[in-house]
């Protein structure tokens, strides 16, 4: 009892085991309060939460994606490997894949596009009048020479169908747009494999693709990546139990670590947060952060231990001495996560406030509760190992390698000399990786898969053959008859000088605006086909005569497409299809629409009235988050070294500590900068 009283008047140790018992209580309590929010947190994937809320290409986004279609697609396409995609059996292919997407769970019924869709159509003369109608709906060629006819239509509107029909014709797009609230990635995913597997064969590969795919392949992988996490728990408790497992009670710093995961999920539940599939190796992380804080606690405990042989000396002590370097961890760690919350993106701000609490529960946990549950606990016995204990006067391997490692940073000699220079080194070949950490995706995938991951082989597949990242250029100008209006012949032509400076610039491979679809093909057949007539209407007038036909004889609600106020014609969408998504060529095309706007509208009186609004599309939700990431990486790092350095000036009283350890900081993070280098990872809002 006295070397008890003794312990409990002994400082912070000391004050923890003096009111163990209502602390342990006020643990306990909101451990079982988190753990009722924890077993409520929603599994789910929002695609908005990945971009920023407030930046103008979301915005934009937003705005319109009902009209001028939404980022979550599909893309799926099939591709013959001998002849081409005009037979009837591939036809028949296309047909019933377009009608099964359009069973999908989620998807929007007026967002599926293809070669058989009724919201593809083109423009055709017939005596007396000029109509709209689709290439192969509702039904398909009934013979060859039908099928040679559809042939015929296809290669003359060759660019309206950029994105539908590869340019070699052996293949065709079925894409399709889903809603976004409430998606089921995991019926999606299994719904497409089983429309692959039944339309494939040794002549027809279906290749899937886009951004509904990138997060169902998440799903599918859940079981093999909860095997894994399961597999790394085992290797833990085994590498725990090597570490400790001399003394009976080695068990606790997993229990203070399920604590903190308890905490940190709980709080991700109570806030409403959604727990992404494809994120799952955070919360392995920071739960890993926090049994190592468990471990080094209780290895402490185990040498104070064998010190004093008393059981709570052992715990004031080890509580003592492990709160100020324990401090500074838990800060370090916090500070690494918390920062995050500073940028504009919601699930990094979910990452940033659950992590910091998912790290900073450990102060509680480990350095209060963990001395509290071993002061209950019967004394540690020590069992006999001899990996461990060794024989008198003669140490083991073990204990040997560690004395050996002890030595080497206060004692001069080659080796020290040695990982000085590797750490020059290592600061050298940082320095410049950081410098040239690429920012964006980096390749038509991902970077969440490796590779050679079927998916993102997929990708790289359909972008060989047709462009399928998009974005939008929306004008918005006064409402028709106003000489501005988005079908006037000066707004079309501005428009069309658009579509022809981009593709001079090399970025954007086809244009997809109602001038290219309608305006020009639509005055060609007025003029009974004369392709000198392939060119914009001359005067208001027709232009407006020639969007009534066009669109009076198209599929219900097809104007929206176009113009996303319809009745009025205030709005009007020009999609730009592009090869990828990789930062470099968004930030260029943006530099060339800046340029375009300045050049060509800011300063033409008869366009003051216009505005060109950019850029939209999963293009511009790309490029916003790219831009979040390029100033919240040097953000970030330059707040959280600044926080380990005055965290550990003030709690070691000296600045010396604070710079030694903001250079471990920064080789740390050198180190990742240079494998990213290596393996061409980019930095972006998945990594």
């Amino acid at each position: 009892m006295d070397s008890e009283s003794s312990a409990r008047s002994n400082g912070f140790g000391g004050y923890v085991l003096s009111y163990r018992k209502p602390l342990a209580a006020i643990l306990i309590a909101i451990t079982l309060f988190m753990a009722y929010w924890a077993i409520h947190v929603p599994i789910a994937t929002r695609f908005e939460d990945l971009f920023p809320s407030k930046d103008p290409n979301v915005l934009l986004y937003r705005q319109y994606r009902r009209q001028y279609g939404g980022a979550q697609t599909l893309v799926l396409m099939l591709r013959v490997r001998d002849g081409d995609i005009f037979n009837l059996k591939t036809l028949g292919a296309i047909q019933d894949l377009t009608r099964k997407v359009d069973l999908l769970p989620g998807v929007n019924h007026n967002e599926v596009f293809s070669l058989a869709s009724y919201r593809v159509i083109y423009a055709r003369a017939i005596p007396g009048a000029l109509v709209s109608r689709p290439y192969m709906y509702p039904k398909l060629p009934k013979n060859q020479a039908e099928v040679e006819d559809l042939k015929k239509t296809v290669m003359t509107h060759r660019d309206e169908l950029a994105g539908y029909v590869t340019y070699d014709l052996k293949g065709a797009m079925i894409i399709a747009a889903f809603n976004e609230e409430g998606l089921d990635y995991k019926a999606l995913f299994d719904a497409v494999q089983r429309l692959i597997g039944q339309y494939q064969d040794s002549n027809t590969t279906i290749y899937a693709s886009g951004a509904v795919m990138f997060a169902a392949w998440g799903y599918h992988y859940l079981p093999r990546i909860a095997l894994i996490f399961l597999f790394s728990i085992v290797l833990i408790v085994v590498i725990l139990y090597l570490g400790l497992g001399r003394r009976s009670g080695w068990w606790a710093p997993i229990f203070t670590g399920l604590g903190s995961a308890i905490w940190g999920l709980g709080f991700v539940g109570l806030m409403r947060f959604n727990f992404d599939p494809v994120m799952l190796v955070i919360p392995f992380i920071l739960t890993a952060r926090d049994l190592s804080h468990g471990i080094q606690w209780h290895g402490r405990y185990y040498e104070e231990l064998d010190r004093t042989d008393d059981k709570m000396a052992a715990c004031a002590a080890t509580a003592n001495v492990m709160l100020r370097p324990g401090l500074l961890a838990v800060l370090a760690n916090v500070a690494g996560v918390v920062f995050l919350a500073i940028g504009d993106i919601p699930l990094l701000k979910q990452i940033g406030y659950g992590g910091a609490v998912w790290l900073g529960a450990s102060l509680a946990m480990v350095f209060v509760f963990q001395p509290i549950l071993m002061s209950y606990l019967a004394k540690p016995q020590v069992y006999s190992w001899r990996l461990q204990q060794g024989e008198p006067n003669r140490p083991t391997a073990y204990r040997s390698l560690v004395n050996w490692l002890e030595r080497i940073p206060v004692t001069p000699g080659g080796i020290r000399s040695g990982l000085v220079v590797a750490g020059i080194v290592l600061m050298i070949f940082g320095i410049a990786a950081s410098r040239k950490v690429p920012i964006g995706y980096q390749t038509p995938g991902t970077p969440v898969y490796r590779q050679d991951a079927k998916i993102n082989q997929d990708t790289a597949e359909i972008g060989k053959f047709v462009p399928t990242n998009m974005a939008w250029v929306v004008l918005e100008a006064p409402n028709f008859p106003n000489p501005q209006n988005p079908i006037a012949t000066k707004t079309l032509r501005m428009a069309d000088d658009l579509a022809a400076y981009l593709f001079d610039r090399g970025d954007v491979l086809a244009v997809l605006g109602f001038a290219e679809i309608a305006s020009k093909p639509m005055n060609m057949l007025l003029h009974n086909g004369d392709p000198k007539y392939m060119a914009l209407p001359d005067t208001d007038a027709l232009s407006g005569t020639l969007w009534f036909f066009f669109f009076s004889g198209s599929a219900p609600d097809e104007v929206y497409t176009f113009f996303g106020r319809y009745p009025s014609v205030t709005s009007m969408s020009i999609r730009l299809l592009l090869a990828d998504h990789t930062y470099a060529r968004l930030q260029r095309l943006r530099a060339d629409l800046d340029t375009f706007v300045k050049n060509r509208v800011v300063d033409d009186p008869d366009l003051h009235k216009v505005q060109v609004r950019y850029v939209g599309g999963d293009a511009g939700l790309y490029l916003a988050s790219d831009n979040v990431v390029r100033r919240l990486n040097s953000v970030n790092l330059a707040l959280t070294l600044g926080v380990i350095f005055l965290a550990s000036a003030l709690i070691f009283a000296s600045p010396m500590a604070g710079i030694l350890f903001v250079i471990a900081a920064i080789m740390a993070n050198f180190g990742a900068f240079i494998y990213m280098n290596y393996r061409v990872i980019g930095l972006t809002i998945d990594t």
